[in-house]
């Protein structure tokens, strides 16, 4: 009698213990989640401007090369000086891993892909406009800040790729699998955003 006693106080520690260890690792992911998802939000919003911007100045039959270059540079260092926010921010938070939600709080992580899958297309489809559009000399002036520009979409999937992954864990269920879709779109853009790129600037120089 007296063992069983003993036994089951042992079991409700372990319990009372246990339960504010998972509140706090609980916590700690949905944290994670609502920074990433709010410094998504403000850069995606920064950087949708500076790609409009680029967009107008390459496609201004008017534009003089002269003045074109540095203000094209200057949109693009932009862009790269927002996205590098993202690595900073969400990095440090996922270096470590990050715990697994139960599926009825994961509705934050498809918003969050969404992001950096827009992200990442608009790059890649602004930095095409400017290969194809803008005069030969304008592509080879800028070159450097167009391929900085790209190289910084592969960065920025890592660490959003590892807190979506981790915050799903072992859940099943509709959530999981759009996150799983948007992992595989993600990838796809990243893994080919640069080659076709620098084909194509290649061929100028």
């Amino acid at each position: 009698m007296r063992f069983s006693s003993f036994v089951l106080a042992a079991f409700s520690m372990g319990s009372a213990l246990a339960a504010p260890a998972t509140h706090q690792q609980n916590a700690r992911a949905l944290e994670v989640l609502t920074t990433a998802t709010s410094t998504l939000a403000s850069v995606k919003t920064n950087v949708e401007g500076e790609l409009q911007s680029i967009s107008k100045l390459v496609l201004n039959v008017n534009a003089n090369t002269t003045t074109l270059v540095p203000q094209l540079e200057q949109s693009l260092l932009g862009v790269v000086g927002e996205v590098t926010k993202v690595v900073g921010t969400i990095l440090p938070l996922v270096k470590d891993g990050v715990p697994a939600l139960a599926e009825d709080q994961l509705s934050a992580v498809p918003t969050v892909l969404n992001g950096v899958l827009s992200l990442a297309n608009g790059i890649k489809s602004t930095s095409q406009q400017v290969v194809d559009k803008a005069h030969p000399d304008v592509v080879k002036a800028v070159q450097p800040e167009l391929q900085l520009v790209l190289s910084t979409v592969q960065p920025i999937v890592k660490p959003i790729i590892t807190l979506a992954l981790g915050v799903v864990g072992e859940v099943t269920g509709p959530v999981v699998g759009e996150v799983q879709g948007l992992v595989g779109d993600i990838e796809n853009v990243a893994g080919g955003i640069l080659s076709p790129i620098t084909k194509l600037v290649g061929g100028l120089l």
